[in-house]
């Protein structure tokens, strides 16, 4: 089994091939990867993109990357509204599934109107290499398969990579290594364990 620092020097090779951004020899496929990862390597991972894009770019300057952090969105979302503290006391008075319900909601997750979706249609710049990190923070109020499925519609000519702490093998994707997420058939794993 590959450690975390080889198989993101792995990833980095991955990305810098023509072909990746091209997306040849897919077979007309959408280009949505999963670099799926041991939980433990949370803060491994994080620290690694930054200088993943950095390296990449210095190699090939037409590399254009764009990460839409899931936490962050959601947490910027829930700042402008004024729902933090709401969402604090409510979780107090009542529970956290209560609470997530509500996230949810509010949040509009698989709708047409999903927040994390249009914010992500609304912010895409053409031609970048789009990473999607933050799925384990947001757990368990957006699942990754629900989101994947929605952003087929919105993410077509450009590569999507999933950074995703746990496992997925033969199209099943295990969060965190423990709890069992929808199947997600569209996806490709980058890079072997």
């Amino acid at each position: 089994m590959k450690q975390i620092i080889e198989r993101l020097n792995d990833l980095q090779e991955i990305i810098l091939e023509p072909n990746f951004t091209n997306k040849k020899g897919l077979g007309g496929e959408i280009g949505f990867y999963i670099f799926d990862y041991d939980a433990a390597d949370e803060l491994v991972v994080r620290q690694a993109i930054p200088e993943l894009i950095q390296y990449s770019q210095k190699r090939n300057e037409a590399l254009q990357f764009q990460v839409f952090d899931l936490y962050d969105m959601m947490i910027r979302f829930f700042e402008k509204r004024g729902y933090i503290e709401k969402n604090i006391k409510m979780e107090q008075q009542k529970s956290s599934e209560e609470l997530f319900s509500v996230m949810r909601k509010a949040l509009k997750i698989a709708t047409n109107r999903d927040v994390f979706v249009q914010t992500i249609k609304e912010e895409l710049q053409p031609g970048a290499i789009v990473f999607i990190t933050g799925i384990g923070k947001i757990y368990p109020i957006l699942r990754s398969h629900v989101l994947l499925n929605n952003l087929q519609i919105v993410i077509e000519d450009q590569p999507l990579i999933l950074f995703f702490p746990g496992t997925y093998e033969d199209n099943k994707m295990q969060l965190f290594g423990e709890f069992k997420d929808d199947h997600y058939y569209r996806a490709f794993q980058l890079v072997g364990r």
